[in-house]
C-alpha cells in the first residue's frame, strides 16, 4: 500500500507579524525569547519549521501608538498571521468604555487593511488589578471594567472572524495562584507568568491556524468561525 510522504503531512510555514504593547513585546521576561508571543511562536515553528516572525511591538504603547507607529509596517508584505495585543495602557488615559471600543475597532480595521489576507489573533484585556498600579480600594471596580472590556473585545473579534486570546481569564484566574507571576517591576509577567499564559493560549491558536492549510488565503471577514481561546 502506498504510504503518504512526509511532505503530505507537513503543515506549511507561516509568516507571522506582531503589533502591540509590553505583553506583545515580552517586557518582564528574563530574555526576549521568553515573552508571550515568542513562546507561542515557538510552538508554531515546532509544527511548521521555517516559519518566520517580525515583532513590531513597543513597550508601554497605547492602541493609538500602535495605530500610528506600528501598523504601517505591515503593509507591502503577505502576512499569514498578525497578533494584535494592546489596550491595557489605554486605561491610564480613559475609562470611557465607548472611547476604548472605538479605538479598538479603528485599530483592528487598520490592521486588516494593512494585512487583508492574514488571520488576525487578538489579545483581550488583562486584569490590571493584579499589578501594583491599582489601589486596593478601586480594585473591584477596575476588575469589573477589565472584564467588560475583555468581553467586548471578544465580541468584536468574533464578529470580524478573528481568533481571541482571553487575557482577562489568564491573569484574573491563574492556575497556580501561590506562584509569583509578575517580574520585579510589579507590572509585567515574569518568565513563569508568560509561560502559563502561552501554554493556555497556544493549543487553540495552533488549531485556528490550521484553517490556513485548507484555503489558498485567509478570509478574516468572510465566515471564519469564532475561536475563543480558553483554558
Amino acid at each position: 500500500m502506498h504510504q503518504p510522504s512526509e511532505n503530505q503531512h507537513r503543515l506549511r510555514r507561516l509568516s507571522v507579524a506582531v503589533v502591540g504593547d509590553s505583553l506583545a513585546y515580552g517586557l518582564g521576561a528574563a530574555d526576549p525569547s521568553g515573552g508571550l508571543i515568542q513562546r507561542i511562536f515557538r510552538e508554531i515553528r515546532r509544527e511548521r519549521p521555517g516559519s518566520t516572525i517580525s515583532n513590531h511591538a513597543v513597550p508601554h504603547a497605547t492602541m493609538g501608538d500602535v495605530l500610528r507607529h506600528q501598523v504601517h509596517r505591515l503593509s507591502g508584505k503577505q502576512w499569514d498571521v498578525v497578533f494584535v495585543v494592546a489596550g491595557a495602557n489605554d486605561l491610564r488615559y480613559t475609562r470611557d468604555r465607548f472611547v476604548f471600543v472605538r479605538r479598538f475597532q479603528h485599530l483592528l480595521n487598520a490592521v486588516h487593511e494593512s494585512a487583508p489576507h492574514a488571520l488576525i489573533v487578538v489579545g483581550g484585556m488583562p486584569d490590571v488589578t493584579q499589578t501594583v498600579a491599582v489601589h486596593k480600594l478601586v480594585k473591584p471596580a477596575i476588575a469589573h471594567l477589565c472584564s467588560r472590556l475583555n468581553e467586548t473585545m471578544r465580541r468584536i473579534a468574533a464578529q470580524a472572524g478573528y481568533a481571541f486570546i482571553d487575557l482577562f481569564l489568564y491573569t484574573n484566574a491563574p492556575l497556580c495562584p501561590e506562584e509569583a507571576y509578575l517580574c520585579d517591576d510589579g507590572y509585567h509577567p515574569n518568565d513563569f507568568g508568560y509561560a502559563e499564559i502561552a501554554g493556555r493560549a497556544a493549543p487553540a491558536i495552533l488549531e485556528a491556524l490550521r484553517s490556513l492549510d485548507t484555503a489558498t488565503t485567509a478570509y478574516p471577514h468572510d465566515g471564519f468561525a469564532e475561536t475563543p481561546i480558553r483554558s
